[in-house]
């Protein structure tokens, strides 16, 4: 199927289009999350800066880059968790005409099975409330209030556990904005 025919695909059914996924550079991404994130904003730039491990992944369909996404170690401010690297999800972005077909999920999907091997507990993000249904079909859970980000709208924290916690490990959420 062409990219443009998929445009005209209806918007409401997901297809299991075949993509393939695979690391990529920050720079590789850059266009696209611009365009999909924050399309009003020419000189925009992914804040990004990680401290620890990361990694990119994008999602191809024909040879072009459609989805992209940022995996990084860091805690959240709304969490307090057991000792371990927590990873937060960032920069998710999938081209309009690819949404509604399975190609941003397979991509979450690679990603946190990346986060897994590198033994990772958890997934975090700040996901945009229109995206909810999205995240929560992956196993995502909101957590707290809905609170604005200034330019972006209206966002929430999302947690998805990778793995069993054992009764001893001390996990509590709390429910601060950023």
């Amino acid at each position: 199927m062409m990219l443009e025919s998929i445009a005209a695909a209806p918007r409401d059914r997901v297809g299991n289009l075949e993509v393939e996924v695979r690391l990529i550079s920050l720079e590789d991404g850059k266009e696209l999350r611009q365009r999909v994130l924050r399309p009003g904003e020419k000189n925009w730039r992914f804040p990004f800066s990680p401290t620890s491990d990361f990694f990119h992944m994008g999602a191809f369909y024909g040879n072009r880059l459609v989805s992209v996404v940022s995996f990084l170690v860091e805690a959240s401010d709304n969490t307090f968790m057991r000792r371990g690297e927590i990873w937060r999800l960032r920069g998710m972005a999938t081209k309009p005409e690819m949404q509604n077909h399975g190609v941003g999920g397979q991509l979450l999907e690679q990603g946190v099975a990346e986060v897994n091997r590198r033994k990772g507990p958890l997934v975090w993000c700040y996901g945009r409330t229109s995206a909810a249904r999205f995240y929560e079909g992956h196993g995502f859970q909101r957590d707290g209030e809905i609170f604005d980000i200034p330019g972006a709208g209206l966002h929430a924290l999302y947690v998805r556990q990778l793995e069993r916690i054992d009764p001893g490990d001390e996990v509590c959420f709390n429910s601060r904005s950023p």
